[in-house]
């Protein structure tokens, strides 16, 4: 899979899983997405994708996004 397959997580609907292939952001940024387990590789459930905030599942923590940087985490849809 590559980069050019890969989309903004902002853009997925609900109830989807995803792999999280790469997170542009400045370094501060990743390593607090880090800290929640947000990084590369890390598998997601989209939980909730209105017009404010995603909600994401990744394992028993639910998450809470910004739709800022929600567009700077590139995903891979698992299908």
């Amino acid at each position: 899979m590559s980069l050019a397959n890969a989309q903004p997580l902002s853009t997925l609907a609900e109830s989807l899983f995803a792999h999280i292939y790469a997170v542009k952001t400045d370094n501060a940024t990743r390593i607090r997405l880090l800290g929640m387990g947000i990084g590369t590789g890390s598998r997601i459930e989209i939980l909730r994708n209105r017009n404010g905030d995603i909600v994401l599942g990744n394992g028993n923590n639910r998450i809470s996004l910004g739709r800022t940087i929600t567009t700077h985490i590139m995903v891979h849809v698992q299908e």
